[in-house]
């Protein structure tokens, strides 16, 4: 009898357990990577007898996981791509809001700001106000040029914080795997079963997984390795924890945090999202708004320093930028702005008597140096030149005033004994030197048929100007290209010439903007341009004129910059900015439909993951039900035992 209650004991024991288990799972039917268990039974081992085997009954021979290796290692890779894709389009779509195009503050209408001013003061260029207002814009083109590198500083910061952040999770994370891979082998060592460990452990490992690419590797004993690129983070029973630094180049590197000399280089997940935002798109788009600063500060600059302000000249100036050597080559003597070979004009005013001397310096700068350019500038008539601290300091002698004006030179001199009167503004595309030849003998004004013929330095003919007795002595003739000529009564010969430097471009080297020498702005990129400190202090020093009081051509370059295509990268500054809006328009958009696609990707993993291992609680309360019958009905058998056994032993009084 004792075999009978042990069969049906062993149906109310087995049925018991299964309804534990089928409570395991609807109790944990929300539970984040759970994976559904359920009971394998067997026949216990049967009684031989001589008339064959009797059964024993029931057992649970295992409870068991419904889990698809192939899918979670699917799900842990996506989940990594999904990390990083989910990381690169918020911070895009944060960064987005930086270069920011439509909002009033931006940098696209601080600089449009700018230009206005200096169209305004182009209508008047001696009104101060005007003069004030450009100021007030200039600083606050400055000033946002600084709001934007200061917001791409400080996501860098948050994003170093982040990453910090996020290693400490990976190193808690692989240290939690370790902690529980020790457990594990303990219950595999006593033959029991681990699903609830193993469940916690593939959690762990789906959320390590989002942060970095990993490699799984599982032993015969129910540990797992966790490896990723650059080396084993989890290896048994003990994990390896990584540390972030900073390298020399400013990028950040994941190196193993015991020998400092294993660096992860990790493929996908937040951290390399991350690392990547960190160490290229925002230095990317800092370049790109360096640039942007630099090609203005030097293209205003260019324009500014061969202007003058209210005075028509200066009495000193000490250049803004100091050279690394007085006696290097100019360009290797680590200018912000490297200068090429070419001339400069400087022109040195009477003030007493007005008489204009304009001298040219031609400079090689791959073999002269800032000492060699002093002694040219100090060997001139009137100014003298010293070099202070690595910076050239210009002085003009006591009544005479010297600026670096691209106007003509008003009085170039006498043909014959007519003294010849320059005025315009030349228009021509480069320097020039126009020769004016007498083409015949006679009296300016009087002689029949006496011409003047205008060649340039190729030898083209620019204009054959008619001054015999049909020109009135004085007036103002046109040669060309913006130039014109007046010619005094007076002699020629046939055969008499004279030339005269035409010039447009009165520093073809770029020194004046690279020494910082009366430029507008100061600074080399976005993080410090500012408007120079002694335009700050007095307005008047604001070069809107050539060398006439009043005369707006200045102003009028200066304004020009605005529409000039060539200015940054063959375009406009205002299209240059287009161009980086629009190119992280597409980046960002680009990374959001990437996390998109994998995000797609992930749920239909899921879904199919929860297919096999998800629980469903309908299917679970008919298994109850199953296993409740299954329980009664053994208990049922009992009874019914217990009560043949009662009354047998009744029988026997």
């Amino acid at each position: 009898m004792s075999s009978d209650l042990q069969i049906g004991l062993s149906g109310i024991l087995a049925a018991q357990r299964a309804m534990l288990v089928t409570a395991h799972n609807i109790s944990n039917s929300n539970t984040k990577g759970y994976t559904r268990q359920s009971t394998i039974m067997a026949t216990r081992l049967p009684v031989m007898t001589t008339a064959g085997t009797i059964g024993q009954g029931v057992e649970i021979a295992k409870i068991i996981r419904h889990k698809d290796d192939y899918l979670n290692s699917r799900l842990r890779d996506i989940s990594s791509s999904l990390g990083k894709a989910s990381i690169e389009s918020q911070y895009l779509r944060e960064l987005e809001t930086v270069f920011n195009e439509t909002s009033e503050a931006s940098l696209n209408n601080a600089m449009a700001s700018f230009f206005r001013g200096i169209n305004d003061l182009s209508q008047n260029t001696q009104n101060i106000s005007s003069r004030a207002t450009l100021l007030e814009k200039a600083n606050t083109l400055t000033d946002t040029f600084h709001r934007t590198v200061n917001e791409l500083n400080q996501m860098k910061l948050f994003v170093k914080q982040s990453i910090e952040s996020k290693i400490s999770d990976v190193n808690n994370l692989t240290a939690n795997i370790a902690n529980i891979n020790k457990q594990i082998s303990a219950l595999n060592v006593k033959g029991i079963e681990s699903n609830d460990l193993l469940d916690k452990r593939e959690a762990l490992l789906l959320d390590l997984s989002k942060l970095i690419n990993i490699t799984i590797i599982t032993q015969d004993n129910g540990i797992v390795n966790v490896a990723t690129s650059g080396g084993t983070l989890v290896s048994g029973t003990r994990s390896t924890t990584i540390t972030s630094e900073v390298d020399a180049s400013g990028a950040i590197t994941i190196i193993n945090s015991a020998s400092k000399n294993t660096q992860y280089i990790f493929k996908t997940g937040e951290i390399k999202g991350l690392q990547g935002f960190y160490n290229e798109t925002i230095v990317s788009y800092k370049k790109k708004l360096d640039a942007l600063a630099f090609g203005f500060i030097k293209d205003v600059n260019r324009i500014h320093s061969e202007g003058v302000g209210l005075s028509g000249g200066f009495a000193s100036i000490l250049s803004t930028n100091a050279v690394s050597s007085s006696t290097a080559a100019l360009n290797a003597a680590g200018l912000d702005i490297t200068p090429s070979s070419g001339d400069i004009y400087i022109t040195v005013i009477n003030t007493t008597t007005g008489a204009v001397t304009k001298n040219k310096i031609s400079v090689d700068v791959t073999t002269d140096s800032l000492t060699d350019l002093q002694a040219s500038i100090d060997g001139l008539a009137n100014i003298s030149a010293s070099i202070v601290d690595n910076k050239l300091l210009i002085k003009a002698d006591s009544g005479y005033q010297y600026n670096f004006s691209y106007a003509l030179d008003p009085d170039p001199g006498s043909l014959g004994t007519s003294t010849l009167s320059v005025s315009g503004i030349y228009s021509g595309q480069s320097n020039d030197t126009y020769t004016f030849t007498a083409l015949g003998t006679g009296t300016i004004g009087s002689t029949a048929g006496l011409q003047i013929e205008v060649k340039d330095s190729s030898g083209a003919i620019i204009a054959t100007l008619d001054v015999g007795s049909d020109y009135t002595p004085g007036n103002i003739i046109n040669v060309g290209n913006g130039v014109s000529l007046a010619l005094s009564g007076g002699a020629i010969t046939a055969g008499d010439t004279l030339t005269v430097d035409v010039i447009n471009d009165s520093d073809t080297t770029d020194l004046l903007a690279a020494l910082g020498i009366n430029t507008f702005f100061s600074g080399a990129d976005a993080s410090d341009i500012k408007v120079h400190s002694g335009i700050s202090s007095d307005v008047s020093l604001i070069a809107a004129s050539t060398a006439e009081e009043g005369n707006n051509t200045n102003a009028l370059r200066l304004a020009a910059l605005q529409d000039d295509t060539s200015a940054i990268d063959n375009t406009t500054f205002s299209d240059y900015l287009h161009q980086i809006a629009s190119s992280l328009g597409e980046e960002s958009s680009n990374a959001y439909k990437s996390e998109e696609s994998f995000s797609a990707l992930e749920t239909s993993l899921g879904n199919r993951r929860d297919e096999i291992s998800g629980v469903s609680t309908d299917e679970e309360l008919v298994n109850l039900i199953r296993f409740q019958q299954a329980y009664q009905a053994s208990a049922k058998y009992i009874s019914i035992v217990d009560g043949l056994v009662e009354r047998l032993l009744s029988s026997f009084g």
